[in-house]
């Protein structure tokens, strides 16, 4: 693992120099971005957070050093995009960069311009100025890895895949942090069903650095998508104390490892994990409550038969994220905090929710992109995910059914959007109408095409008796 931290003549000598002459202020910023590279806390530093405040104590004006603070705080989607605090240090950062325009690279002036714009939801306008970047300085490792979040919130499978296919020549093993490229590789692969190669991929990352837990994350969606059950638990558990150490990302692959042992319904070790992993019992990043909500909802469309244990999972849970329900910014994450809501909260908190979700999109602060796309998908989607927590199918199907290939621009992986899915074929089938029913029929029968060794949707389908037609595929 990278540990010998670049000064400013090694960022130079790297063709990437920066606007700070404080060694110190550098190489915190290669602790940071070398955290953030490979989604883990660098516990001698004080992990992430603490290593940020010492890069900017040791030097205030140092502009990339600003625009990783604000970058991480962004993608991390811990507040709404439209919070005092972003504003606030967005423009501080702005302020900073014209004040010190004379001294600042293109580059250092086109990362300030992509965080302005991610402050603002334009997603698409920020990646744009970062795969600029790219072009001439391709292993500027902050424009690789923002580039990556970026895409991962547009849902851009095939972009995940290629903006590293791009870049990933012009690497070598030289190159601090070169080894992460292999994971971020593999997973695009994973999202556009290139299983093989991501898995020979993600392997080529993890012999350059056991601990690679994005890497490992990846061969995990691999074994989830191929329904290679036993395979994904046999990798992820042999692997645990490796990926385990990697903070900000070992939460979810043990949501990957319960996801397996759900396919094989082994209830008992789900709520061993669930009651006994800490990401999973003290919940604090926004990750956390996406893999509990997420979880706790399958188990209950798998027909989990403790409805007291999920209704008090879910009530700790809406517990620990409630000063949530006035934020918002991007689907992906937004939509799993209404998923507690329908699933546990009361009339009052759905309203509140709604309400402060009507404040934000009329924010003048806000980019067009990002209004447009919540107002398009989701409104739709909370007010689904609520009707589905009232047992009011027949509107569940109304809302989702023809937005369902729209989902994927909310963001997040397939894996993860996989419970619209599942919800949207529960419904289908329990709604009123018969046309409702026969299209249920239709998409569950898309899933068993492309899920034939899928124990759980064999039991799907068993459960709405039309099993038998899995024979035509």
């Amino acid at each position: 693992m990278h540990s010998n931290w670049r000064d400013c003549k090694a960022w130079f000598d790297e063709k990437l120099p920066m606007n700070t002459n404080s060694n110190e202020a550098s190489k915190f910023y290669d602790i940071c971005l070398s955290q953030l590279a490979g989604y883990y806390e660098n516990h001698q530093f004080g992990g992430i957070s603490d290593s940020l405040s010492k890069m900017i104590s040791a030097d205030p004006n140092f502009i990339l050093g600003h625009c990783l603070k604000n970058g991480i705080e962004l993608l991390g989607t811990n507040f709404t995009l439209t919070s005092d605090p972003y504003q606030k240090s967005i423009k501080d950062l702005i302020s900073k960069s014209e004040a010190l325009a004379d001294e600042l690279t293109l580059r250092e002036k086109l990362h300030v311009r992509a965080i302005g714009h991610l402050a603002k939801g334009n997603l698409p306008e920020s990646v744009k100025l970062w795969e600029d970047i790219l072009i001439d300085h391709p292993t500027d490792m902050m424009a690789v890895r923002m580039s990556a979040g970026v895409y991962f919130y547009l849902g851009d499978s095939i972009q995940m895949r290629d903006s590293i296919t791009r870049i990933l020549p012009k690497w070598n093993k030289n190159i601090p942090l070169f080894n992460y490229l292999y994971g971020y590789y593999a997973f695009g692969l994973t999202q556009t069903k290139e299983l093989e190669k991501a898995e020979k991929y993600a392997k080529m990352g993890i012999e350059m650095n056991r601990q690679d837990g994005w890497a490992c994350h990846a061969i995990a969606h691999a074994n989830e998508y191929a329904s290679s059950v036993d395979k994904g638990i046999d990798f992820l558990l042999k692997t645990e104390k490796d990926w385990n150490s990697c903070d900000f990302i070992s939460g979810h692959n043990y949501w990957h490892l319960c996801l397996f042992y759900l396919e094989k319904q082994d209830y008992e070790k789900i709520v061993e994990i669930l009651n006994n992993n800490e990401s999973f019992l003290n919940p604090k990043m926004t990750i956390d409550m996406i893999n509990i909500s997420s979880l706790l909802t399958r188990l209950k469309l798998d027909g989990f038969k403790d409805d007291e244990y999920l209704k008090n999972k879910f009530i700790d849970v809406k517990e620990k994220f409630n000063d949530r329900n006035d934020q918002h910014g991007y689907i992906y994450s937004d939509f799993h905090m209404a998923l507690i809501y329908a699933m546990i909260g009361n009339e009052q908190e759905k309203k509140v929710y709604m309400k402060s979700f009507e404040n934000f999109v009329n924010n003048q602060n806000l980019s067009d992109f990002i209004r447009n796309l919540n107002i398009n998908l989701g409104r739709k989607i909370f007010n689904a995910l609520f009707a589905y927590g009232e047992n009011n199918f027949d509107k569940v199907v109304d809302l989702l059914y023809p937005i369902r290939y729209e989902l994927k621009y909310i963001g997040g992986s397939n894996a993860q959007r996989d419970i619209f899915n599942l919800i949207l074929i529960e419904c289908c089938f329990k709604s009123k109408y018969e046309k409702h029913n026969r299209m249920g029929a239709g998409l569950l029968f898309e899933r068993l095409s492309q899920k034939q060794n899928s124990s759980l949707t064999n039991r799907i389908a068993d459960k709405f008796f039309i099993h038998d037609i899995n024979k035509n595929f």
